[in-house]
C-alpha cells in the first residue's frame, strides 16, 4: 500500500479531520441545544488562520452563505484553536467570513489541540476537497504538502483521494514562468490555456502568447490555432491513408481493452495512435489498466 509508510501521520491527521470537518456534524441538536463537543464563543476572538492558502473568497457565494446563516445560524461548527487569548480557524474560515456579515456575535466551534504545521495541512486540504482554491493556489499548496510531508504523487493523490493524473497536472502549472502563474492565479489565463502553454518553448514565446490571449481573449482553441501557425503546421488535414487488416485488428483490440475510441493516423510504417479519455477517472482507470499490463510483464 502506498500510504503504509505515513504510520499516524499526515494520513491519520487528514482523516480525522475529515470525519470532524463534515456536514454531518451539526452545531445543535433537534431541540437547539449545543451537541457535545461544540461550544458558542465571542466571534471577535476568532480570527482566520494566517497560513490559509486561499487568498480570495467570492462575495456573491458569501452573501448567500450569510443570508443562510442569518436565518438558520451556523449548522456545522468551526474547528479551531485556543491562541494568544482567542481563537484561530483551522476549518470554516468562510463561515467564519459569512457570520461576519449576517452579525452574529457568537459562532459555534471545536477546539482542538493542533500544532502550526497540522494547521497549514488542515487548511489545504479543507480548501483542496472542496474545491476553493483557484488553479495555481491550489498547485502550490499540492507542493507544500509534497516536500513537508515528502510523499510521493501518488502518495499525496491517494490520502487526498485525487487522482494521479490530476496531482501530476496540478503541479506541472509550477513550471511556467511566474507572469503566467499570476494570469493563472488573477483567472485571466484558464488552466486549459496554461496546459497548452506548457508545450511550447521557449519561456519568452510562452509569455507573449499569454499576454495575446489576454488582450484578444482568445480561447483555448484560439491558442492551439495559433501556436500550429507558429510551428507552420497544416490547418487543413492530409487525406487519411488505408491502413492494413493487422492495424485495423490492433485498434480494434485496444479498444475492448481499454473501453474507449481508439484513433488511428498514419500507415504501418509511420503514423500515432490516440487514446480518448472523458473524465479524470477515466484516465485513471487506463491508467490502472496499463499499470496492471506493466506488472503482468
Amino acid at each position: 500500500m502506498a500510504n503504509s509508510r505515513l504510520g499516524r501521520g499526515f494520513a491519520a491527521l487528514i482523516s480525522d479531520m475529515r470525519e470532524l470537518d463534515n456536514p454531518e456534524i451539526a452545531s445543535y441538536d433537534e431541540q437547539g441545544e449545543l451537541n457535545q463537543g461544540v461550544t458558542e464563543v465571542p466571534i471577535a476572538l476568532v480570527r482566520p488562520n494566517p497560513l490559509q492558502p486561499r487568498k480570495t473568497f467570492d462575495e456573491t457565494s458569501l452573501a448567500e452563505l450569510a443570508a443562510s446563516i442569518e436565518a438558520h445560524g451556523i449548522l456545522q461548527p468551526l474547528v479551531v484553536v485556543a491562541r494568544d487569548g482567542g481563537y484561530e480557524i483551522v476549518a470554516g474560515e468562510r463561515r467564519y467570513r459569512a457570520a461576519k456579515i449576517a452579525g452574529l456575535e457568537k459562532i459555534p466551534v471545536i477546539v482542538k489541540d493542533i500544532s502550526e504545521k497540522e494547521r497549514r495541512e488542515i487548511a489545504l486540504v479543507e480548501n483542496l476537497q472542496r474545491e476553493d482554491l483557484n488553479p495555481m493556489e491550489a498547485s502550490e499548496a499540492l507542493y507544500t504538502l509534497l516536500k513537508e510531508n515528502e510523499l510521493t504523487q501518488e502518495e499525496l493523490a491517494k490520502t487526498l483521494g485525487m487522482s494521479r493524473p490530476a496531482v501530476a497536472n496540478s503541479l506541472r502549472l509550477l513550471t511556467l514562468p511566474r507572469e503566467i502563474q499570476n494570469m493563472v492565479r488573477d483567472l485571466s489565463l484558464s488552466t486549459g490555456h496554461a496546459k497548452v502553454l506548457m508545450g511550447v518553448k521557449p519561456p519568452e514565446l510562452q509569455l507573449a502568447l499569454a499576454k495575446e490571449v489576454v488582450q484578444k481573449k482568445m480561447s483555448v482553441r484560439d491558442l492551439e490555432a495559433r501556436i500550429a501557425a507558429l510551428q507552420g503546421e497544416k490547418k487543413v488535414p492530409a487525406a487519411k491513408k488505408p491502413i492494413s487488416l493487422e492495424l485495423r485488428s490492433m485498434i480494434d483490440d485496444m479498444q475492448r481493452v481499454f473501453g474507449t475510441k481508439v484513433r488511428v493516423s498514419g500507415s504501418d510504417k509511420k503514423g500515432k495512435i490516440v487514446i480518448d479519455y472523458y473524465s479524470e477517472d477515466d484516465l485513471q482507470r487506463i491508467y490502472d489498466l496499463v499499470d496492471r499490463i506493466k506488472e503482468s510483464d
